[in-house]
């Protein structure tokens, strides 16, 4: 920064030279730039956003501005007025208001600086200017890099999140499948006793009926733990040709046994003879399930559900 604005030693010794003159209009300079601030109705909210706000920022600049003075740009000179760009990131001080404020600040100084030394070289002013145009630049850096800080964090924040959630997906996954092995077994087993106990009765014997619909239910109970299973463990698609019309008709004879269904009205609008599509039949033939259980329930009693097919570019599309 030095090298671009060409700020030597001699305009570092300029400037640590007008330290005595300058020092005890400091008051002045930091009363000229909050008089203005707080005429600002943003400026008055910034200043007195705690009672000691306008404290802190009368003391920070004062030392801001004697630091000027000093003689010494070295690392640690940047790491203060860095410091100073830091904290205007971090109270949520717009960029816009910085770069104002900062050019407030210069007309006060200068101010000061003609009143002071009215005889003074070009060179004292050239030395001051491009002081204040360093600190600018270091205001500036400081915003650019809480930035970038900033959006790292918040990325990686994102990515933790993705994480945890992964991980609790593959334990919830973990867990459904230890739980769908220990139901799978019984199930088994108290099907295959059933079973025993039915090959035993005669074709009319009165508990037959009750033990063909006891077996039913196992074997509603044995699907619903293999779809626990797919869960857990999801399956590629088996893509074929199918028929999604014919698939449509078979969802629906399915649903119409569901109570869901009893008192509503479904209508079918499917696009002539075959329409061929490549997907599995299964995992579709769950979704369709899904939506129009999902669609059954929102509709309520007495309600009308309309299903149809329509071209969409080169496929189809289901509404």
């Amino acid at each position: 920064m030095k090298r671009l604005v060409r700020f030597s030693a001699d305009d570092a010794r300029r400037a640590a030279g007008l330290a005595d003159r300058m020092r005890p209009r400091i008051p002045s300079i930091v009363s000229q730039f909050l008089a203005i601030i707080s005429a600002d109705p943003t400026g008055h909210v910034l200043l007195t956003a705690t009672p000691d706000r306008t404290a802190r920022i009368r003391q920070g600049l004062g030392d801001w501005i004697a630091d000027l003075f000093s003689g010494d740009y070295d690392e640690s000179h940047f790491r203060r007025s860095l410091s100073i760009g830091r904290t205007h990131v971090r109270v949520a001080l717009p960029q816009d208001n910085m770069f104002t404020g900062m050019h407030l600040i210069r007309r006060s100084i200068f101010r000061e600086f003609e009143d002071v030394v009215p005889s003074t070289s070009e060179d004292d002013r050239a030395a001051l200017e491009k002081l204040l145009v360093l600190e600018l630049a270091v205001m500036n850096l400081a915003y650019s890099d809480m930035l970038v800080e900033q959006v790292q964090q918040s990325e990686q924040d994102r990515y933790n999140l993705r994480l945890g959630e992964s991980r609790h997906l593959a334990l919830i996954g973990e867990l459904a499948a230890a739980i769908a092995h220990e139901v799978k077994n019984p199930l088994a087993g108290i099907s295959g006793a059933i079973q025993v106990i039915r090959a035993s009765l005669d074709e009319y014997h009165p508990h037959r009926e009750i033990i063909d619909e006891a077996l039913l239910q196992i074997d509603r109970l044995d699907a619903a733990v293999e779809d626990l299973l797919v869960y857990a463990r999801p399956k590629p698609p088996m893509r074929s040709q199918l028929d999604l019309n014919g698939l449509l008709r078979r969802v629906m004879i399915i649903l119409q046994q569901e109570s869901a269904f009893q008192s509503i009205d479904v209508r079918l609008d499917l696009l002539p003879g075959h329409i061929e599509v490549d997907a599995d039949e299964a995992q579709i033939q769950q979704v369709l399930m899904n939506i129009m259980l999902n669609a059954a329930h929102a509709c309520g009693t007495d309600g009308r559900i309309d299903c149809r097919i329509r071209p969409n570019g080169i496929g189809v599309r289901i509404e």
